[in-house]
């Protein structure tokens, strides 16, 4: 039966495959034009455009991942599959920067050859499967999403941003009911360790990705500048506070995680949470690397509440994310994070009246702190 041939066996492990890593090349590029799209909006306006489409793209993703997770990648067919959704993943990201203008409708076609294509796909690799049944629904939803999708192809301004928020929390609602249809409950289930430890190994790449693209980001506006003893302590610091990112996810976060999937019954549950901690943390990352970027270029400029937003929004939406999935795996709340947050909060207010460069010593500062209270609480490093 040439459906179910292409899922791997469940008993067998599967380490991330070449093909799987040239997929997720192309979301470097991805995550660039998302923080560009910002760059270029630095406003209440900006930041809901980006965050819609930072939404999109990382579904169209993790729903890759997710799918392809199930499957042999040794096999032709699906490294056919793989190449295909990279190439529409590439037309979608090359629309981000315009998605909002003329390139709407660039963006959405790439964005449902990506979605329907790999469903459809999976529909009918899955045949015979346990899973098929749950492809089928996932279908289903996928094209009764579309014409949301294509409705703010046609509408303008605020229009289209209204609707494209709608396509969005339609398809996440989606998934986090198992894509359910009248009369037929998706008989979703990912219940295989194996499994799960695939995917953590997916998540941790695809943040190596996000993190890349961060020093990238403060690398090139720092090349793109005269160079002046501020913008040099910027770059430091901007460097500083993305090692502490670093840190954060592998010395505590990943650990965390890895010992809480190890032979627990809800292990994709808790892999589930992960993967939507992982989304709040790329966005976290791209206001970061945007915040920085105008920190390089505007060093000594006033605080404004945008800039503080970027600049302590996203470390705050990296820990709270953090937060999250390590009170759902260990079912206790990480205490110093929690400060942290606070911190962030309070000094967002406190450093209005001062420079960007004062603000993002002041955020880097956090996080490194909570960097050095991860090594004091588990003084090991981790292997991985």
């Amino acid at each position: 039966m040439q459906g179910p041939s292409l899922v791997r066996p469940r008993e067998v492990a599967r380490a991330v495959t070449p093909i799987e890593l040239f997929f997720d090349l192309v979301y470097v590029f991805t995550i660039s034009q998302l923080a560009h799209h910002l760059l270029g909006q630095v406003d209440a306006r900006g930041m809901l455009e980006t965050l819609i489409l930072t939404l999109a793209v990382m579904y169209a993703w993790f729903m890759t991942v997710w799918t392809t997770n199930w499957l042999d990648g040794e096999r032709q067919a699906v490294r056919l599959l793989l190449l295909g959704l990279m190439f529409a993943s590439l037309l979608m990201s090359t629309s981000i920067s315009e998605a909002f203008g003329d390139r709407a409708g660039l963006f959405v076609v790439g964005y449902l050859a990506i979605q329907i294509g790999r469903t459809a796909f999976a529909v009918w690799a899955f045949r015979g499967h346990r899973l098929h049944a749950h492809f089928v629904n996932a279908l289903v939803w996928e094209i009764g999403t579309a014409p949301i999708w294509i409705a703010g192809i046609a509408a303008d301004g605020d229009a289209r941003l209204a609707i494209w928020a709608a396509a969005v929390l339609v398809s996440y609602g989606g998934v986090i009911a198992g894509h359910p249809l009248p009369g037929r409950r998706s008989p979703f289930s990912s219940d295989s360790q194996i499994y799960a430890e695939h995917l953590l190994e997916r998540f941790r790449l695809f943040f190596l990705i996000a993190l890349g693209e961060t020093v990238l980001t403060i690398g090139n506006a720092f090349a793109g500048e005269p160079v002046s003893a501020d913008r040099l302590l910027v770059l430091a610091v901007a460097f500083t506070g993305t090692v502490a990112l670093w840190w954060c996810y592998f010395h505590r976060a990943e650990e965390i995680g890895l010992k809480a999937i190890d032979g627990a019954s809800d292990a994709s549950r808790i892999v589930g949470l992960g993967n939507y901690a992982l989304i709040a943390m790329v966005a976290g990352i791209i206001a970061i690397a945007v915040g920085d970027e105008l920190a390089i270029a505007y060093p000594s400029a006033g605080s404004t509440t945008s800039t503080a937003a970027l600049v302590f929004g996203g470390p705050l939406i990296f820990l709270l994310a953090q937060m999250a999935f390590m009170r759902r795996a260990t079912g206790h709340m990480p205490q110093p994070r929690v400060v942290a947050c606070v911190a962030l909060i309070g000094l967002s207010l406190a450093t209005l009246p001062f420079s960007l460069l004062a603000t993002v010593i002041a955020a880097s500062a956090v996080l490194v702190a909570v960097a050095v209270d991860d090594t004091r609480t588990e003084p090991h490093v981790s292997a991985l």
